[in-house]
């Protein structure tokens, strides 16, 4: 049985690529789902191994992914096991898979994989994905719309465009690319649209979220950090189905810098408080400060740990206070981020809030994703008290038979928060 398809020149490029990673990231109806499919079926002819097809959802999987994947070639359906995510072929298999639980894809060794909308992944499987396909140097496909400028960008795109990377590949193009797409169409989305947002949507080019939190044009990405620092705090976001986040912080002068970040999905309680038994070794962190919604779990912590971990608690506008001191302190240059904190990272560029509604904002929190490690700076940064930082120096009284010590001026020297109580 033939089939014979038209692919457009972009399309055609990317299906025969010999690269091990190639990202096809094209606007809206461009015609990447389509091409994906048929990179998929050249795979499993072509590979005499098992492969994997992911989507960032399983929501997703079931009404886009999969739906493109049989429509064009129907002959794979009769071998879907939907119970168990395979498609059982007669010597291979093909695990079907939800990024939005990255560990599912662990345990499978993989020829090739390819994944759909893969913007929207978090970067703990596109690293799962990889060394999935390692052994084999298998090839990854991505075929996505740019949404944010995540790892995506900074991880693939930025590698690529600078040449640092000889293993991946992008090729882009608009939706009009796709001959199918209707331009008036496309011309009426250019007026309606701001300019960023038309470029993501339709022109497959990567831009900026709407209604980020942080004004990101003010915060800077390092190497070369302090040596030392007058205190380094850590804060915690507890999890389990959502990720786990822990951020250290250190400060100096008035300023603070991100140090170093932790960020899994999956792991206990015990496992997060060796997490961050090895990152106060390794930075001296003097307390940590966690969500109070969990007084169990910091009770877990404090106890015969060496741990000193605070309750950050939440009161009705602690997240909008927290979120307003934060900014400032971007505004005013006071935050440094190492580079190695690629979570961070990827959380400050899609930290947004919901759509607005009239003209004015659905909510004035942020909306309750991609916030693990945006909650766990907030609770460090502000949990950490300067009143205690910088005690109160004590004056002595003297009277008959006793010294009394009474509080005074503010010390002008810095000194341990623990030297006297």
């Amino acid at each position: 049985m033939k089939k014979e398809v038209s692919l457009h020149a972009k399309q055609f490029e990317a299906i025969t690529t010999d690269k091990q990673y190639t990202a096809c990231i094209a606007g809206v109806r461009g015609g990447k789902t389509f091409v994906g499919a048929y990179w998929t079926a050249k795979q499993i002819e072509e590979q005499d191994g098992d492969g994997i097809i992911a989507a960032p959802t399983y929501k997703m999987l079931q009404q886009a992914t999969l739906p493109t994947f049989f429509r064009e070639l129907p002959y794979y359906r009769q071998f879907y096991k939907e119970q168990k995510g395979i498609i059982e072929l007669p010597n291979k298999n093909i695990y079907i898979r939800s990024a939005d639980n990255p560990f599912s894809m662990e345990g499978i060794t993989a020829r090739w994989a390819w994944l759909d909308e893969a913007g929207l992944m978090p970067l703990l499987a596109w690293t799962v994905i990889r060394s999935r396909t390692s052994l084999h140097r298998g090839k990854v496909f991505i075929t996505t719309t740019p949404y944010n400028m995540g790892w995506l960008y900074q991880d693939f795109y930025l590698p690529w465009k600078q040449g640092n990377d000889n293993d991946l590949k992008v090729i882009t193009w608009a939706s009009v690319d796709n001959p199918y797409f209707p331009p008036d169409f496309f011309e009426k989305e250019r007026k309606r649209l701001s300019k960023e947002e038309f470029q993501k949507r339709y022109l497959g080019e990567f831009s900026r979220m709407q209604g980020l939190v942080y004004e990101l044009h003010n915060w800077h990405t390092v190497e070369d950090m302090p040596a030392n620092f007058e205190a380094v705090i850590g804060g915690v976001d507890w999890g389990f189905t959502n990720p786990a986040a822990l951020s250290v912080i250190g400060i100096r002068d008035g300023r603070y810098y991100i140090l170093d970040e932790w960020y899994e999905v999956g792991k206990t309680t015990p496992e997060i408080i060796e997490a961050m038994k090895n990152l106060q070794d390794r930075w001296q962190i003097r307390r940590w400060y966690a969500d109070s919604a969990n007084p169990e779990k910091i009770q877990e912590a404090n106890h015969n740990t060496g741990l000193y971990v605070i309750p950050f608690e939440k009161k009705k506008d602690s997240i909008t206070a927290g979120v307003s001191r934060i900014q400032q302190l971007f505004r005013e240059n006071l935050i440094q981020i190492h580079k190695r904190c690629k979570n961070a990272l990827i959380e400050l560029e899609s930290y947004h809030y919901p759509e607005r509604v009239d003209g004015d904002l659905a909510k004035e929190e942020p909306y309750p994703e991609n916030n693990h490690y945006m909650d766990a700076m907030r609770y460090a940064i502000c949990g950490f008290s300067p009143a205690n930082y910088f005690p109160q120096a004590p004056k002595l009284v003297f009277a008959k038979n006793k010294v009394s010590h009474l509080l005074s001026t503010p010390m002008t020297k810095k000194i341990d928060e623990t030297s006297y109580k």
